[in-house]
């Protein structure tokens, strides 16, 4: 898989992009807030629909766009992509609509054709390495989910499907409970039973596949992000540790590896934790149960990685990780995702750069690697990339 050309229009500092790109890669030097950055995140929303920068994508649109021809601001992302042989249009259209408050409208497109988001997730892959990454260890929760949707989404489109089933029976569900916790209404009601049994059956069946891909998905990585930090490094062994807020009993390889089984299991366990906590819901207003309250930990030597690391085994683990993603999208779907690396090199000492570029060395992917310094763009293992300068929304061949 790779991305051979890229169209960016009034998309943050672009005004328009055309950009051929080699099926290797390309390094991309420039200065602090002239492009790159937005380069790679433009990739990143075409691969999943979603920018990995923010959630409040207005700023993505140049303001000032829509002021020649009288409509409102807009930005359009186009990619072509070769994959398996064959090749793919992918667009997203974005406008803002009046109102500072007003959400984005965003429009796809596959191969010309108008789509659903989960529609066009899947056709381009692409793991992104940032120095805000470091977050995945020591930030909030929030991120860290946020982080497996990205992945799994990529591999399964059914994942994304259930994620979005699950914020809509979420948000009904938890309204519901808000008005019994206001009028204080007694869990042992059978009106109030019988409303919200309705609610916990459409809560399980998407919130249990969404539990079960995290299982399979986050015991897979354990022992790749093992393996890779054995790599990078010496003497330590970085883990990964899925923490559900169902409680969930240690199931086998085997066990986890049926998915069908594993689902089922996870839906009995699911109805009888909501049963068990019908009280505490009914006088809090929320839902305390599912995957919305997910979690997973890092560790080093089986120890917090956040606690007990230091600042730069924090990184490593991080990118024992994001190496480890790719490993899993490429054994789960057959094809190798594009690996954006955003600065990261300048974070990394001279040891361990050249341990992660010489592992990505040996695999066939494309590789866009940016930094605002030539000097750690030019490692021997990177010599086969063709080196771009951006200035200012435009790319030219560097000097």
């Amino acid at each position: 898989m790779h991305l051979s050309h890229l169209t960016l229009d009034e998309f943050r500092t672009y005004e328009h992009l055309d950009l051929d790109l080699p099926a290797q890669g390309l390094r991309i030097v420039g200065r602090n807030a002239s492009g790159k950055t937005s380069l790679l995140e433009a990739i990143v929303m075409l691969a999943t629909t979603r920018s990995p920068r923010t959630a409040t994508e207005r700023e993505a649109v140049k303001w000032e766009s829509g002021q020649l021809y009288g409509v409102n601001p807009y930005a359009r992302l186009v990619a072509e992509v070769v994959t398996e042989g064959r090749h793919h249009e992918l667009e997203i259209a974005m406008e803002l609509p009046e109102g500072m408050n007003r959400a984005t409208r965003k429009r796809f497109r596959l191969d010309g054709r108008a789509v659903r988001a989960h529609d066009m997730v899947g056709v381009l892959r692409a793991v992104l390495f940032s120095p805000e990454d470091v977050q995945l260890v020591t930030g909030a929760p929030s991120e860290r989910r946020r982080q497996m949707d990205i992945l799994i989404s990529q591999i399964d489109r059914s994942y994304m499907r259930a994620l979005t089933t699950y914020g809509k029976v979420l948000s009904q569900r938890n309204g519901l409970l808000k008005t019994f916790s206001r009028d204080r209404v007694d869990p042992r009601s059978r009106e109030a039973v019988t409303e919200i049994s309705f609610w916990d059956e459409e809560l399980v069946r998407s919130g249990a596949r969404i539990v079960a891909s995290r299982c399979r998905a986050l015991s897979a990585l354990g022992g790749l992000v093992a393996e890779r930090s054995r790599f990078l490094i010496s003497g330590h062994e970085i883990g990964i540790v899925y923490m559900p807020r169902l409680d969930l009993p240690d199931w086998n390889p085997d066990e986890v590896e049926d998915a069908n089984g594993l689902i089922q299991r996870i839906t009995a366990l699911f109805f009888d934790q909501l049963r068990a906590v019908r009280s505490e819901e009914f006088r809090r207003g929320t839902t305390v149960l599912g995957p919305q309250r997910d979690d997973f930990e890092m560790t080093l030597d089986d120890r917090s990685l956040s606690a007990y690391g230091s600042r730069g085994q924090q990184r490593l683990g991080v990118v024992a990780l994001k190496l480890s993603e790719s490993d899993i999208i490429a054994k789960w779907t057959g094809e190798r995702p594009l690996v954006l690396l955003d600065d990261v090199l300048s974070e990394l000492d001279e040891v361990h750069r050249g341990l992660l570029l010489d592992a990505l060395s040996g695999e066939e992917c494309q590789v866009l690697v940016t930094s605002a310094d030539r000097e750690p763009l030019e490692h021997p293992a990177l010599e086969h990339l063709p080196l771009v300068t951006v200035e200012e929304g435009h790319l030219v061949p560097a000097s």
